[in-house]
């Protein structure tokens, strides 16, 4: 018995040492939950923050391509504009012939279509004069048409 409260007096007092010990390994493991719970909070808005990061970039990426092609576009405008500069001129002056000829238009069609309708089978002399006579028609009639043959 002497045996056993020797050995009892020497491990009650390591007892009540591993009964605290595990009480503070307990807490311990309570503080490493939480901060694990803190530190998987962390890491998700680590994340979605890498995530949107990847977005941006990839919207910078695209603006950037897209600058890029409307600087070229713009560029390549700017030389065609120049290029036809010159055109402008050439079409001016098409523009101001063709201005008569839009006007007399109505009596020239309406003349080669009495031609192609009515004269086909007819001499060359009778279609002059039959032409010579819807002129004059024409022309009292106030219809506008270019003068010659």
């Amino acid at each position: 018995m002497e045996i056993y409260d020797r050995v009892a007096k020497v491990v009650a007092p390591k007892k009540a040492q591993l009964a605290s010990a595990e009480g503070e390994y307990a807490e311990a493991v309570k503080g490493l939950a939480a901060k694990q719970a803190e530190l998987k909070i962390v890491l998700d808005k680590l994340k979605n923050m890498q995530d949107k990061l990847a977005e941006l970039d990839a919207k910078k990426t695209s603006l950037e391509r897209q600058y890029e092609d409307c600087n070229n576009k713009l560029e390549r405008a700017e030389k065609l504009m120049g290029g036809l500069g010159g055109e402008r001129v050439r079409w001016g002056e098409i523009s101001a012939e063709l201005g008569p000829k839009f006007n007399n238009l109505l009596g020239d069609v309406l003349i080669s279509s009495g031609v192609i309708a009515y004269l086909g089978p007819f001499f060359i002399p009778y279609r002059k004069e039959a032409v010579a006579g819807w002129q004059s028609l024409a022309i009292e009639k106030r219809v506008p048409m270019s003068q010659g043959d």
